[in-house]
């Protein structure tokens, strides 16, 4: 009979993977150096997970359930402006500028590749922001096309993170989310009927 699992030991790998990942890409981290960090044996490591997608997977579900907490804790907050244009404001900066943008850039490019696991896990986490999203938007546009702007907002926030990790220099973050925030202001007036 196997031993009981230990969620402590569980955290450590994962908050050890996370900490490797400031210095070093996914790809070049084996699963012999995640143990070694962590200071257990592989055999401790593969009790807990097969493969470093299985790691990976489980530190973007944290991340995105983590992204998504904040979310819904801003905009639930009754003593906080968030009207749309600051939903908006939020979302991409929040989004865009994520201490843990390469490790998405990663997973997107390993669920394109064809990593299903990856793929499927990712996606799952990634509609369930999109929901959440739609759904606050809704709360404070109820006649505008929310789930259109969840998904421009989404997608914006991937391009802007795109743009943030190569670090472009002819891109402009601050402007181009306050430019952006202005377009879906015009956007949203044009959706909804005027009274």
């Amino acid at each position: 009979m196997a031993a009981p699992r230990n969620a402590n030991i569980k955290q450590t790998i994962l908050a050890t993977a996370l900490q490797l990942l400031q210095t070093t890409s996914f790809a070049d981290i084996s699963l012999a150096q995640i143990a070694q960090a962590a200071g257990i044996s592989k055999g401790t490591l593969y009790y807990y997970y097969n493969s470093k997608d299985d790691i990976l997977c489980d530190i973007t579900e944290s991340y995105l359930t983590h992204l998504a907490g904040d979310l819904l804790s801003w905009v639930d907050n009754k003593e906080k402006d968030t009207r749309p244009e600051r939903l908006f404001n939020y979302v991409l900066r929040r989004g865009a500028a994520s201490t843990f943008g390469n490790l998405r850039l990663y997973l997107i490019g390993a669920a394109v590749s064809g990593d299903t696991l990856v793929r499927d896990r990712f996606v799952e986490r990634y509609d369930y922001f999109q929901t959440t999203l739609t759904a606050k938007i809704a709360e404070r546009l109820p006649n505008a096309d929310s789930n259109y702007l969840a998904w421009l907002l989404l997608t914006t926030m991937d391009g802007m993170l795109v743009q943030v990790q190569l670090r472009s220099p002819g891109f402009d973050f601050d402007s181009f989310v306050n430019k952006t925030v202005q377009m879906l202001q015009q956007t949203v007036a044009l959706m909804v009927p005027q009274k």
